[in-house]
């Protein structure tokens, strides 16, 4: 007999002095990663479980980090002409109020100019802020969402052509950065939205990605009042592990699942 502990890091990690750091019970744990699964603010979790902030805070980046590895381990998408692979960009910077204050909570955003577009700014406020982008793509619940700094070919090909199979149906707006799909072996469907939300002559669209964009943001930018730039793409992360278990019959027991595939006991 032993523990479940055993060779599984999830249970007894070690900080940045190589020293097992964990304290808490396995009962105690389960009840921090319940409370991370139903979403629950560490404030209020800080008050039900009796655990300290620093210890939920690290719990917290502790669950969030088997997420983002059971994203990262996913295989690549085959987009077909029934269920193609739509992709977008969106900004996740939020709104000036008054012009004033942070767009990402201890963030600054760096200034950068799209190298695939002309951009034009006639109103007087100063240069453009270009960033921080989010590209996305989807697939029915499969979807997958890198923060990056630019929305130019350089930067979004290669996510495509990493996270696609060769000969996908894609669809996407026209934006010229995917202008090369075709004679990459994808098949590129496009819409002009300036004419129409959904093509006319083949059906083409991206109202997946956009309502999921919306469902995002309202859960990073508004429910949390923004991020760190640095923990952002763990939250886009957790984001998209929600999507893929939106119809899972137990969350809790879906997790613990996914810890032990992700941190496989060492006999």
């Amino acid at each position: 007999m032993r523990s479940v502990r055993h060779g599984n890091n999830f249970f007894h990690y070690w900080d940045l002095n190589n020293k097992m750091n964990c304290k808490l019970s396995l009962c105690q744990i389960l009840d921090i990663v319940y409370f991370f699964l139903c979403e629950t603010p560490i404030k209020y979790a800080e008050t039900i479980t009796g655990r300290s902030h620093s210890t939920l805070v690290d719990w917290y980046n502790i669950c969030r980090e088997v997420r983002t590895k059971v994203i990262e381990k996913k295989g690549q998408m085959v987009g077909t002409a029934e269920e193609p692979i739509q992709i977008d960009e969106a900004r996740f910077a939020g709104k000036h109020k008054y012009n004033r204050g942070r767009l990402l909570q201890g963030n600054r955003i760096p200034q950068s100019e799209d190298s695939d577009a002309l951009l034009e700014n006639n109103r007087n406020y100063g240069r453009r802020i270009d960033g921080p982008w989010v590209f996305g793509l989807k697939q029915g619940l499969d979807c997958r969402y890198f923060y990056v700094n630019r929305r130019d070919k350089e930067t979004l090909v290669p996510i495509i052509t990493q996270e696609c199979a060769q000969g996908s149906v894609i669809h996407s707006d026209a934006w010229p950065a995917y202008s090369i799909l075709m004679s990459l072996g994808f098949i590129h469907c496009t819409v002009n939205h300036q004419e129409n939300y959904v093509s006319p002559a083949s059906g083409t669209n991206t109202q997946g990605i956009e309502r999921s964009w919306l469902d995002a943001k309202i859960k990073i930018l508004r429910k949390m009042r923004g991020t760190t730039e640095l923990l952002l793409q763990s939250h886009l992360n957790k984001y998209c592990y929600r999507v893929m278990r939106r119809h899972s019959s137990n969350l809790l027991l879906g997790f613990l699942n996914d810890v032990r595939n992700v941190y496989r006991s060492v006999s």
